[in-house]
């Protein structure tokens, strides 16, 4: 299958016919599987499934969405999706207790512009370690305050009733003008801001700032045996990438086996959305801290080149 359309082929097959090693879990109205070319340790993609009356034409992109459904319809095929990432963010984290001993934050979002068709919000983890994660505009397109990652829940606000529609109505453009330039803008580290003029200088300082929340959670783990991992905040980021295989959760290079077997993606923990980007109808997020890579995981070593995906 094309690698522009290999979204829209899963979106419109059985989700229980595409193999374990792929899906994460799935609903009535999504399936979420993992990225071919994960940006962070875990990375997945909420697919909507195209079931009537939707039309694949209608859920080709998140502009498409905006121009082609009625507003009300719109919102609703987003908080589904919404719904469905809480699920699989909670399977995620599930699993970095299990190889990492604590939970991090997963970032839910969209690309604005997208490398492939059929909508997909991104789940990813926020620390930005993953294997595809190579490239200038990977880190430019999930950083999440540069402009190009849009956050799943800021989407959504788009459409409060103090909204203007004058408002709502440019916004729903996604105008490459708009957004293209952020992809070559200066390089900023996704959790603290300073500039780096290089990729290995940058990943050199994601590895290092997760060393230090991993050293974080040791020292603030509950002593006595058996106490509770505890889940972590503190970092965000943002990706895009070349054609391959979407605002959600991450999944990781490796889900557990446990985390594969699940079939229904319903409601629970809600996915991280780490930082808020800054718009006119809301408050600058707070800055999250930094943190440094993890040692080698059997999750990790048996990911999955999973079908689509943003990017390599």
């Amino acid at each position: 299958m094309s690698s522009l359309t290999q979204l829209r082929t899963y979106a419109t097959m059985n989700p229980t016919a595409i193999p374990d090693s792929i899906r994460l879990c799935h609903s009535a109205t999504s399936v979420t599987i993992h990225d071919k070319f994960p940006k962070g340790l875990y990375h997945a993609l909420v697919l909507p499934l195209v079931r009537p009356p939707l039309r694949a034409t209608q859920l080709a992109s998140l502009r498409a969405l905006f121009t082609t459904l009625p507003r009300a319809q719109a919102e609703t095929v987003l908080n589904d999706l919404r719904r469905d990432a809480q699920e699989a963010t909670r399977l995620i984290q599930e699993d970095m207790v299990r190889t990492q001993g604590f939970k991090w934050d997963v970032l839910a979002g969209f690309h604005a512009l997208p490398s492939v068709e059929h909508l997909h919000l991104h789940l990813v983890s926020s620390e930005f370690l993953g294997e595809y994660f190579k490239k200038k505009k990977h880190n430019n397109s999930f950083h999440p305050r540069m402009g190009f990652f849009l956050p799943l829940d800021e989407v959504l606000r788009w459409f409060d009733a103090d909204i203007e529609p004058s408002w709502f109505a440019s916004k729903a453009k996604m105008e490459s003008k708009d957004y293209a330039p952020i992809l070559k803008a200066d390089m900023l580290c996704p959790h603290c801001d300073a500039v780096y003029k290089t990729m290995p200088k940058l990943k050199l300082h994601l590895a290092e700032v997760f060393a230090e929340l991993k050293d974080k959670n040791k020292n603030d783990a509950p002593r006595k045996t058996g106490g509770a991992p505890q889940a972590v905040k503190g970092f965000q980021s943002d990706d895009q990438d070349v054609p391959s295989t979407a605002q959600a959760t991450a999944v990781s290079d490796t889900p557990n086996a446990s985390a594969r077997s699940q079939q229904g993606c319903d409601t629970q923990d809600g996915p991280g959305s780490g930082n808020r980007l800054k718009r006119k109808h809301e408050e600058s997020p707070e800055r999250s801290k930094d943190v440094s890579a993890p040692e080698s995981t059997p999750a990790k070593k048996q990911q999955v080149k999973a079908a689509g995906s943003s990017s390599p």
